[in-house]
């Protein structure tokens, strides 16, 4: 066995250890908050861990082993592409996270669906979007795997089908046994391997290739193009707009990045979740890019662009090294997968069950949900099975279809009182209805050639806003969970509180403790 080798068993071993210790800090907890617990870490969760669970969860495999194939393919035109998402988190978290998070504490809110739920009162949005939840995710977790697996065959010599169960395994242990806890508890140490290996392929990589002037003059002999900002125009910039607006200013659609939302512990973790998560993205992602668009001057005949990577953390260090780094790809992905088996779980078994079967005990809740995490874990991995050659394209269908569905009736309808269940189900079904019909019978849909998300989303959130104008408004009980304000006026709370801060006896559950008087009064106007 190889040093690589041994370095990553050490790693999945550790996981499989922090695993069943946050299973036990599970099972520690009442079965009445055992909801809580599992989908949203008893909404307990620092500023680091809140912004590991987006950057690493909204990067995936997309990042780790896509991004430098597609730079690897492509040259650096995809590294622009790719760096728009360094912003993810300040996009996330600054614009609905306070929000979010007032309002789950208000309702309860331990998932995804619980906010649109409250939002819009409405079972046919609940269950449509559990539907469209489980349709795209389980092949997005399923091109996690594939990368994944891509790595470890790499890494230990093993084929495929091992490879592929070793790392699923370890996701089954953390995150089925110990939910939310348990991904929480990972990805600490996933975030640290993750940063630590890109830094050393970026290094090692440059290190082989001669420095960036040698490698960029190897490039610019295999093809120009490679150099070019769209690859020789094969990516004209309106691609690269739609690119940048699923890739940073549509992300608020994507269900896992509102995990963090959900689960931060007070505002100051939120502000930190933003600028530590900024700094790891810009790390991951420009180190991972660069070195598969410098790794093509040291090997130019992969045959498999995804492969670079992992090719390169074998051959520009040494084996130990390489595992480490190897270890921090499969970590990135593994958080990915962990964060999206919750959002689907929590879909079907909390929500979609609560609609049909209000009186399922919690003891049977528990139960369920466990259940349905394995099964849609299982069968992401009997998907993962079929190859596909670029995961990237797999990615990008599912992201597009998410945000298609979701980002207007999510976005306005944390911000316009105006909106209501009508607007929802219809910007939900235009959205679809565009995104499946340019993607298939009716491609002269798409805004030149422009993804097909970006003529989406722009005509799902215009229905929303018309639809929700020509039908009545929400109910009072809505307008007063999102945008009521405190029972107690600005003197009484000021009068009542030292410091002007808002904490357990002064609106109840309305607000995490922490929120400013003023910013609390008005954040919702």
């Amino acid at each position: 066995m190889n040093g690589a080798a041994v370095s990553f068993f050490i790693y999945t071993a550790l996981l499989g250890a922090l695993g069943l210790w946050s299973y036990k800090l599970v099972e520690r907890i009442p079965i009445s908050k055992y909801e809580e617990e599992f989908y949203a870490a008893g909404r307990g969760l620092g500023g680091f861990i809140v912004a590991l669970i987006i950057a690493a969860g909204l990067s995936s495999a997309g990042t780790f082993i896509a991004g430098p194939g597609m730079t690897y393919k492509h040259g650096f035109s995809w590294m622009y592409f790719n760096n728009f998402n360094i912003f993810i988190n300040l996009l996330l978290l600054a614009s609905v996270g306070i929000g979010v998070g007032i309002v789950a504490r208000r309702v309860g809110a331990t998932t995804y669906l619980d906010l649109f739920k409250a939002r819009y009162e409405s079972r046919a949005v609940v269950v449509l979007l559990a539907a469209l939840v489980t349709f795209f995710l389980i092949p997005y977790m399923a091109a996690q795997f594939v990368g994944a697996a891509r790595v470890t065959v790499q890494m230990t010599g093993l084929s495929y089908f091992p490879s592929l169960a070793l790392g699923a395994s370890v996701v089954l242990i953390y995150c089925v046994l110990g939910g939310m806890r348990g991904n929480a508890i990972a990805a600490v140490v996933q975030g640290v391997i993750i940063t630590l290996g890109c830094l050393l392929l970026f290094i090692g990589t440059v290190r082989v290739a001669g420095g960036f002037e040698k490698a960029t003059q190897i490039l610019a002999k295999q093809d120009i193009n490679l150099l070019s900002p769209t690859s020789g125009g094969a990516f004209s910039p309106l691609f690269a707009l739609s690119l940048a607006s699923m890739m940073g200013f549509f992300i608020v659609g994507m269900p896992h990045a509102l995990l963090g939302s959900l689960v931060y512990k007070n505002t100051k973790a939120l502000k930190r979740g933003i600028w530590i998560g900024g700094i790891l993205l810009l790390i991951w992602n420009v180190c991972l890019c660069l070195s598969g668009a410098l790794g093509r001057a040291i090997n130019p005949g992969l045959a498999i662009a995804d492969e670079i990577g992992p090719w390169l953390a074998m051959h520009v260090l040494p084996p130990f090294l390489g595992g480490i780094i190897l270890a921090g790809v499969v970590a990135g992905i593994q958080t990915t997968v962990a964060a999206m088996a919750i959002i689907i779980t929590s879909s079907i078994a909390k929500n979609l069950v609560a609609e049909f079967r209000a009186d399922f005990s919690p003891e049977k809740a528990k139960l369920v949900s466990r259940l349905t995490m394995t099964g849609c874990i299982s069968l992401s991995i009997i998907l993962a099975l079929f190859q596909p050659a670029l995961i990237q394209w797999i990615i990008l269908f599912s992201v597009g279809g998410l945000e298609s569905a979701t980002f207007g009736s999510l976005l306005l309808g944390m911000f316009w009182k105006r909106g209501n269940k009508w607007g929802a189900m219809a910007s939900i079904c235009s959205g679809m209805l565009v995104y499946t019909l340019s993607n298939t019978a009716i491609p002269t849909l798409r805004i030149g050639d422009a993804h097909p998300t970006l003529i989406s989303v722009l005509i799902s959130t215009a229905v929303f806003v018309l639809v929700s104008l020509a039908t009545q408004g929400p109910s009072v009980t809505v307008l007063r969970t999102f945008w009521g304000r405190p029972q107690m006026d600005k003197q009484q709370v000021s009068a009542s509180v030292p410091g002007g801060q808002i904490g357990a006896g002064v609106a109840g559950r309305f607000a995490p403790r922490d929120i400013n008087t003023e910013t609390w009064l008005k954040i919702r106007e």
